[in-house]
């Protein structure tokens, strides 16, 4: 199962998807679906020491049943290492994105390609996979040309990512609005 979860900045999105990933990795032990295990694949990289303190500060915030990964590019390598039933946090889209287009030089085919290995990874290992991601500046045009760059790679992803999805949530101060998938 693949979740698109997307939200503003501080919005609560991380933890709503947190509490998704939560739920879904404890309904696999009570349905005793192999080893499952739940992992939090961290984007951000250790830049300085401030983003180190960020980073460990929200590792340490989680249970200890998560396992964190971070994996700033590929995460369809890490994808495969998994086992069946494994739940995945993927947080978040917008920083990988961000990683894949300015470090790696990706274009959009390329980021739609490693999406779509991330797709087709989860569904033969029937892994529950959630995917974390910003909503930025709706609607506005950008005069930078990089930035238009960005926005436009974002929105197709996201369409894309919808599209494939089996449930979509927006969360809006704290509030989860799903746009797609069988209402709870």
């Amino acid at each position: 199962m693949i979740t698109f979860i997307s939200g503003g900045a501080r919005s609560g999105k991380s933890s709503f998807a947190e509490k998704l990933a939560t739920e879904a990795y404890q309904q696999n032990n009570e349905n005793k679906l192999g080893n499952s295990k739940l992992y939090y694949v961290a984007t951000a990289e250790r830049s300085d020491g401030e983003m180190n303190e960020r980073i460990n500060r929200h590792i340490n915030e989680r249970s200890g049943t998560w396992y964190t990964l971070e994996v700033p590019i590929n995460i369809s390598s890490q994808l495969e290492n998994l086992h069946n039933h494994d739940v995945l946090l993927i947080d978040c889209l917008t920083i990988w994105l961000n990683n894949m287009m300015y470090k790696k030089q990706a274009d959009l085919p390329q980021l739609l390609e490693e999406v779509t290995n991330w797709i087709d990874i989860s569904i033969r290992k029937q892994l529950q996979l959630f995917i974390v991601s910003n909503d930025l500046n709706e609607g506005m045009l950008h005069k930078d040309y990089f930035t238009h760059q960005y926005m436009y790679a974002l929105e197709n992803v996201h369409h894309f990512l919808i599209s494939e999805s089996d449930a979509a949530y927006q969360v809006v101060a704290g509030i989860p609005i799903q746009w797609k998938g069988e209402r709870e």
